[in-house]
């Protein structure tokens, strides 16, 4: 082979082999360009569901008059006095979603849920209120009656206790009867911290009944 024609090949391999390093090194620039930032999105992640593990709801609360006018307002902690009317006004609720039978299956569920957030997992009141709704389905009774509450009277008794009394008023298909009740309801209040989503919007104040007595008032 000619000098010439020697020379030109061997540069046109040495363009070759540059070439092919430039690319290498271009590949590998986007390569370590990626896993940083896979690097980063994990960490990332990793920040924010520890970070979501932290997060606590806190619940505020507004006292407003029956004008609307805000008289206090702050967050709420286990150290806050709630107020007896309050109180009292958390147990008629329960009284009225437990008796209540609705024809309407969502507004049925609604108000069992409702009667749960004031039960504590486990507790002897909830296990008293299982066994009624066992022996009262009221899904079965509302397809045959209804059952209106109608709270008469609440009357604070000594320790944590309240005695309520109401007027069912149920209604079936051919006829409709008045019912004269009475409970004698005790609660405690345990305050909001651990509570979940669900039951800090229906039980802010972490008011539960601790035992409830449910009677005929005969005349």
């Amino acid at each position: 082979m000619p000098k010439s024609l020697k020379s030109t090949a061997i540069a046109h391999g040495v363009g070759a082999v540059n070439l092919t390093c430039t690319y290498l090194k271009s590949r590998l620039a986007l390569l370590l360009l990626a896993l940083l930032g896979a690097a980063f999105g994990f960490i990332s992640l990793g920040a924010f569901i520890v970070q979501s593990e932290r997060s606590q709801l806190v619940p505020y609360l507004v006292t407003v008059d029956k004008q609307g006018v805000v008289l206090h307002q702050g967050k709420l902690d286990s150290k806050v006095e709630v107020p007896s009317a309050v109180i009292a006004s958390a147990l008629c609720g329960f009284i009225t979603n437990l008796r209540q039978v609705s024809s309407d299956g969502a507004v049925q569920r609604a108000a069992i849920t409702a009667v749960y957030s004031h039960l504590q997992e486990g507790s002897q009141a909830q296990q008293e209120i299982d066994k009624f709704y066992r022996r009262e389905n009221p899904f079965e009774r509302g397809q045959k009656e209804r059952v209106a509450v109608e709270i008469a009277n609440v009357i604070a008794q000594s320790g944590q206790t309240y005695q309520i009394d109401w007027q069912e008023r149920v209604q079936g298909k051919l006829n409709t009867r008045q019912l004269r009740m009475r409970a004698l309801i005790s609660y405690e209040v345990a305050g909001a911290a651990g509570l979940n989503a669900e039951t800090i919007i229906l039980n802010p104040l972490g008011i539960f009944v601790s035992d409830v007595v449910i009677s005929q008032v005969l005349i």
